[in-house]
């Protein structure tokens, strides 16, 4: 690894996933006069490529005038790789373009994507495509992939991408005898590729050909960015290894806490792998595996195990997976802070339930290295999942059912039981509860996974199939009290659901009864990128006013737009004369809205 990260970096980069820290440019071997360390940006919808910036560190931003184009405005890493996870936030100005190269060599596109119904490898989370000159024109290009979906948020919103990435694979002559693979890559928490081979290096490769070690590579040169938040795990070292494995089978109806030394085995033997095959019957017996494990770095080793019926797992006498009762199709997991070298190692599975079948599998990541299996493939079984139950959006599509959310990490999972939501063919869709006139959350991507509500018996619950933005569940009517909370519930507002009306294109609007009016809540797509939401108010009482954001911050980007949640969403007014108010509650921001002639127009862009 090249010189510029701090020695205590290096050390710990291949124990677990790691920062590259944003307090300078000493983690890059390039330092190109447009790449500087901010301490936050923006960026406004409305005007192209333009970012500003304040002073501060953690976040890494690119300010840089379209049509300027070279390799001297890229930043490229003191860090070198071959397999490697990564993580980070990026933020784009309106009209932006950059990518992410693995290697130097295989580019994921950052690209202002919002709103676009069809992408291609040129958008947003695509692959760049390969190039050869020497081909007829229109096929230069070749092997890009497009998303899955669409799920780029609006310029200006910080957005989340993560990249589990294989690098080829070359003999000890170092030629190549496996191509590079996108294990997956997730944008805004949707994966939008598995399993993508890399045939050769994309368009503006740093290299021709593959390399075994590559450094990151930011694209500078096609608009402004901003990054923070980079997280990287660099699997650079060897796996552990089981040896000495050594077998001891029982039969008969014997307990999971018998003691076996009590009893004489009815088999035993050497094996090279683990393996359930061992065994002569497929029920009611126990075995034992002991042998050694050896730990190559020290560091946490996390154990997957797949046992039917009963089992644990001791590492050095102790367990490290308790005995507990488990199907073929769930897993137990344990970790383990493990020192360099050999380690003793027991596992124990005893099965009396006729009706599963025998399996045992083992997986195993540590300091360094991805899950590895330490099992015969045939031991391990499938998992049982069903086949899942998915509804799409073709045409507006309304579905009722139970909706379980979370607002963020921290809160916890509520049930919302009066749960609409609507899905629309520009895959833009949202969930309303009923009880509360509340907008719950907005997605992109395709509409719902029913397989809870409708597989076997069913709880009643759906999911949404895209990137969520939680918008929160509390009444959206109110007054404003000086400090007082917000209405989270009906209570004291006469609140009484009244249904829901289509008009000739499916689209709903709401309607019910708070604080002695009707009220008529209205939500439709525009420009296949945002809603727009009018709620309008019969005869309302003095003082009424809509609370349409709430979150960590509320931040005024320009005129009429906010930024909600660290820049998770935006809210726009488009009624200029509105006077918006932003006030500080029980450690969150609110935007409040009034009612100005009965009526409450906005926007949520995301």
């Amino acid at each position: 690894m090249a010189a510029g990260i701090t020695s205590a970096f290096m050390t710990q980069l291949s124990f677990a996933q790691q920062p590259i820290a944003l307090n300078d440019l000493s983690a890059f071997t390039t330092k190109p006069e447009n790449w500087k360390i901010v301490g936050n940006a923006s960026a406004d919808i409305s005007k192209d490529n333009e970012l500003s910036t304040t002073p501060g560190k953690g976040v890494l931003a690119n300010i840089h005038a379209h049509g300027k184009y070279g390799s001297q405005y890229e930043l490229i890493t003191n860090l070198k790789h071959g397999d490697l996870d990564l993580e980070l936030d990026f933020m784009l100005a309106k009209g932006s373009n950059s990518g992410i190269y693995l290697q130097g060599n295989y580019e994921v596109q950052l690209f202002d994507s919002w709103g676009k119904k069809s992408p291609r490898f040129s958008d947003c989370g695509g692959i760049y495509e390969r190039w050869n000159d020497s081909k007829p024109e229109g096929e230069k290009g070749y092997e890009g992939y497009a998303p899955r979906y669409n799920v780029a948020k609006a310029p200006g919103l910080w957005q989340h991408l993560e990249i589990s990435y294989q690098a080829p694979r070359f003999d000890a002559n170092g030629k190549k005898i496996a191509n590079a693979v996108f294990l997956y890559i997730k944008l805004n928490g949707v994966t939008i590729h598995e399993n993508v081979e890399q045939s050769g290096p994309t368009r503006g490769s740093l290299t021709a050909e593959d390399v075994a070690m590559g450094p990151l590579r930011f694209q500078g040169d096609h608009g402004s960015l901003a990054i923070k938040n980079i997280m990287i795990n660099n699997f650079d070292k060897k796996p552990g290894t089981l040896s000495g494995l050594a077998y001891k089978t029982y039969y008969g109806g014997l307990l999971e806490t018998e003691d076996l030394s009590k009893h004489k085995p009815a088999g035993t033997g050497k094996s090279e792998k683990l393996s359930w095959d061992i065994l002569k019957e497929n029920n009611n017996y126990s075995f034992v595996y002991t042998g050694k494990y050896n730990a190559p770095t020290e560091g946490n080793y996390t154990f997957k195990l797949q046992a039917s019926g009963n089992a644990y797992l001791s590492i050095d006498g102790k367990k490290i997976i308790g005995p507990e009762w488990k199907t073929p199709n769930e897993f137990r997991t344990g970790s383990v802070n493990l020192k360099a070298g050999d380690h003793t190692f027991e596992l124990f599975s005893n099965k009396r339930d006729g009706w599963m079948k025998p399996a045992l599998g083992l997986w195993i990541s540590g300091p360094g290295f991805r899950e590895v299996a330490l099992h015969s493939k045939s031991s391990a079984v499938a998992g049982g999942s069903s086949d899942p139950i998915l509804i799409n959006a073709p045409t507006n599509t309304l579905m009722r059912s139970f909706m379980d959310v979370k607002k963020d990490a921290k809160s916890k999972r509520e049930r919302v039981v009066h749960a609409i939501s609507v899905g629309s063919p520009s895959n833009l869709h949202y969930t309303y509860d009923l009880d509360k006139g509340a907008l719950l959350q907005v997605w992109r991507g395709d509409f719902l996974d029913a397989t809870p509500m409708w597989h076997d018996r069913g709880d009643g619950s759906s999911r949404p199939r895209g990137s969520v933005t939680v918008l929160g569940n509390d009444m959206l009517l109110g007054k404003a009290d000086g400090s007082s909370k917000w209405n989270s519930d009906t209570t004291g507002s006469g609140f009484r659901q009244r249904g829901y009306i289509l008009n000739d294109s499916d689209i709903p609007t709401f309607q019910y009864e708070a604080f002695g009016s009707k009220v008529t809540d209205y939500i439709t797509v525009v420009n296949n990128q945002y809603f727009e939401r009018i709620v309008k108010v019969l005869n309302p009482t003095k003082g009424l006013a809509g609370r349409v954001a709430a979150g960590s911050s509320i931040e005024k980007v320009s005129d009429g737009l906010y930024a909600v949640d660290g820049k998770s969403y935006y809210i726009q007014l488009t009624d200029k004369n509105v006077k918006p108010e932003i006030r500080s509650v029980s450690g969150q921001q609110e935007l409040l809205i009034p009612l100005q002639g009965g009526e409450l127009k906005y926007a949520i862009l995301f």
